[in-house]
């Protein structure tokens, strides 16, 4: 999973959505894509899982090569990627906010890199 702060939800394609069984909301989002394209996206509800933390996050499904995790996921997690290292940082204490080094819905986890 690559992390993309310049997208809102955490995304996957459709087809992992179903892989997962993630649980599909009543909700249907617009999304501007990098391209200047705009699509609309299902939302779906899965649980992020890092370092002993796990919570909610939001997952937007559209067709894409590689799934993102997005900053509104970060923040509802407790990081933000430093924009001059790269890395992660916590911004908010343990209990309610996670990080994601995985996604884990049902029987299925994945991993970033």
């Amino acid at each position: 999973m690559l992390m993309d702060t310049g997208s809102t939800y955490v995304v996957l394609a459709p087809k992992l959505t179903e892989e997962l069984g993630l649980l599909e909301t009543p909700y249907k989002v617009s999304l501007t894509l990098a391209d200047g394209r705009r699509v609309e996206a299902s939302l779906f509800l899965a649980e992020a899982v890092v370092a002993g933390r796990k919570g909610p996050v939001m997952v937007a499904a559209i067709p894409t090569p590689q799934p993102l995790l997005g900053a509104h996921a970060l923040e509802t997690l407790g990081f933000k990627v430093n924009p001059h290292t790269g890395q992660l940082e916590e911004i908010s204490p343990e209990g309610g906010y996670l990080l994601v080094s995985s996604l884990r819905v049902g029987t299925r986890t994945l991993h970033t890199k």
